[in-house]
């Protein structure tokens, strides 16, 4: 079983980027505790500690400084042309922030019920009519 040092520091080596960990691996990690890392990748899919690892991600990504430290690196992105993923980390930033919403369009939709009973013969024909070419164009896209 490993100790609430441990699985501290193995959650705190999961919750930071790979480039900036240390050590860069697994294995690495895990022989500063001078265990396997397959000990360590059980540890990691263990129901308390998947839940411990919720709740510190939840905690880091919902703290302030972490959304300005984000967004901040979303905007520098966003604004260096050079940089391939500027056009998606503009519309990432535009998305959280606020300003980018879809342009809503009104429609207005009226539907008025009626018994078949109240319908004309012509209408009650055309209806049936249409019903009928329907079914048989999807006959023949299945077939």
């Amino acid at each position: 079983m490993a100790s609430d040092a441990v699985e501290d520091r193995f959650l705190k080596w999961l919750m930071t980027p790979k480039d900036e960990r240390k050590p860069k691996t697994m294995w690495e990690l895990a022989q500063e505790f001078d265990m396997s890392s397959e000990a360590l990748g059980a540890l990691k899919r263990k129901p308390e500690f998947l839940e411990k690892s919720n709740t510190r991600y939840l905690t880091t990504i919902s703290n302030p400084t972490t959304k300005m430290s984000i967004m901040a690196t979303l905007l520098r992105t966003a604004t260096d042309q050079d940089d391939p993923k500027h056009v998606q980390a503009a519309k990432a930033y535009f998305e959280i922030e606020g300003s980018l919403k879809p342009v809503a369009q009104k429609v207005d939709i009226k539907v008025q019920a009626q018994k078949v009973s109240d319908l004309s013969d012509a209408d009650l024909q055309r209806l049936l009519a249409a019903k009928a070419d329907d079914e048989l164009a999807k006959r023949r896209e299945a077939s």
